[in-house]
């Protein structure tokens, strides 16, 4: 009977040792890769992406220069055609014509300085330097005397439309500056003129 009891023990504890020995999983194996991953860092780019990424970068700021260089020749060309518009704004408001022996402006020579006078309240840097000439009938002192009277006239005539007398100087050159050198009167009456001359911006 006491062997039958110690056998029982023996058998009991096998099987409790047995079922012990079950329930735990065996550890797992490492492998090759685990091992590699866990001793080394994270790998950063590739060659390939950061030549990419180099490539990328450079064709962004190629854009970027051809971007500014255009947006510089759009702005030239811009100013080129606001000088060639201004330059010939300014032609058509060069001159005014008198009658021979004359400084008292026609209707014409009003209307054309009405615009002058536009032009100079719409660019307050600008200043006019308005000569007067005449024709080569008359005697040089006396023809300085009727140039000086004609660009003064137009002078006195900005004052009134509201254009500063101090951004006005006026001069004579009388018979000196013909505009057409024939002894014609279609000659003599493009001489008998003030000529604007604009200064400033």
């Amino acid at each position: 009977m006491k062997r039958y009891g110690t056998l029982l023990a023996v058998t009991m504890a096998f099987v409790l040792a047995l079922s012990l020995t079950s329930g735990c999983s065996a550890p797992k194996k490492a492998t090759k890769e685990d091992v590699t991953m866990a001793g080394t860092k994270p790998a950063g780019p590739s060659e390939e992406e950061l030549a990419r990424q180099k490539a990328d970068q450079e064709a962004r700021d190629r854009a970027l220069r051809e971007q500014a260089i255009r947006d510089q020749e759009a702005r030239e060309r811009a100013e080129r055609d606001r000088a060639a518009a201004e330059a010939a704004r300014l032609g058509e408001l060069s001159r005014i014509y008198f009658d021979f022996d004359r400084a008292e402006l026609s209707t014409e020579a009003r209307e054309i300085l009405g615009k002058v006078a536009q032009l100079m309240k719409a660019s307050p840097g600008k200043n006019l330097t308005i000569e007067g000439n005449c024709d080569d009938r008359g005697t040089n002192e006396y023809n300085l005397a009727l140039g000086q009277q004609r660009a003064d006239a137009a002078a006195r005539y900005l004052q009134t439309l509201g254009v500063e007398r101090k951004r006005i100087k006026t001069i004579s050159y009388g018979e000196e500056r013909p505009i057409c050198p024939e002894a014609t009167e279609a000659c003599w009456r493009k001489n008998r003129n003030a000529t604007f001359v604009y200064s400033g911006k």
